[in-house]
């Protein structure tokens, strides 16, 4: 079901949180949203056709399992569900590679795809999702999701993890 969101300049349009699986023609936008903001430059030994090969790889029943946010026929965001995104942890599942395209920031559009996961978790009879972050700790916080540590990952960067108990959602 369509929902309206307002943009920066006040116009309402629609948006639709989907699979990535069922809008393939969009596979190519997310891989290189994710190769550009997440790989490129950070992480050694991953090249473009590696997260596209890993961004193909999207299911609606098993993980890693890949939304997109779909506004007025573009693009505008994606998230990921995947088994493990801290090698060196064993949480499961994980909220992975949440972006906004930077024309459709500060409208919620993260925050409703936030919650798709959250829904499609509890569906999958999780009890609670992790994530980790080097530079949006403020934003999960503000979001509602707990603290759980500050570790070093096998590439060298230090993320703060982060849980939501899925319970506590409101039916």
């Amino acid at each position: 079901m369509p929902k309206g969101v307002i943009n920066d300049r006040g116009e309402k349009y629609y948006m639709i949180i989907d699979y990535l699986c069922d809008h393939i023609g969009y596979v190519d936008t997310v891989a290189r949203w994710i190769y550009d903001e997440f790989v490129s430059g950070i992480i050694s030994g991953h090249s473009y056709e590696d997260v596209l090969a890993s961004v193909k790889r999207c299911n609606k029943q098993e993980l890693p399992i890949r939304l997109v946010a779909l506004a007025e026929e573009n693009c505008v965001g994606t998230v990921s569900i995947v088994i493990n995104d801290l090698k060196c942890r064993d949480y499961t599942p994980w909220l992975a590679a949440l972006y906004v395209d930077k024309e459709f920031r500060n409208q919620k559009i993260g925050e409703r795809l936030i919650d798709a996961v959250k829904d499609i978790c509890v569906a999958s009879g999780y009890n609670e999702v992790y994530l980790r972050t080097e530079h949006a700790s403020d934003y999960y916080r503000r979001l509602g999701w707990q603290y759980v540590e500050t570790c070093e990952d096998i590439d060298d960067l230090i993320p703060d993890v982060f849980l939501y108990e899925l319970d506590t959602l409101e039916s």
